[in-house]
């Protein structure tokens, strides 16, 4: 595993502000999402504090489907088709979850 660097940028005036701030974060090219993923479960059990945890895959995987769906959306400019193909799923169960995302959007607005 290498280590990566996140620096904050700081505009010319503020070069010499305090860098305490500075995050050392684990990186691994070869498997980026899959580390991420990882330290975000990791982050959330340490932040569960012993309590009981259940549906966590459940969980997990509400909170990864959408913004996947809707990035792999956005970026085949929002034809379905292509981005059914992309996600290796059919056109009518994408539609399905859209349909589920935007009735959940609704309940949510009530």
């Amino acid at each position: 595993m290498t280590i990566a660097t996140v620096a904050k940028v700081a505009p010319l005036e503020e070069q010499d502000a305090d860098w305490t701030g500075l995050t050392v974060i684990p990186s691994n090219r070869g498997e980026p999402l899959r580390e991420c993923v990882r330290a975000a479960v990791c982050t959330y059990l340490r932040n569960m504090d012993g309590q009981d945890v259940e549906g966590l895959h459940r969980f997990v995987m509400d909170e990864v489907e959408r913004p996947l769906i809707e990035t792999v959306l956005e970026a085949a400019g929002n034809n379905q088709s292509v981005a059914a193909r992309m996600l290796s799923i059919s056109r009518s169960t994408l539609r399905k979850k859209l349909a589920a995302y935007a009735a959940a959007d609704g309940d949510s607005a009530r």
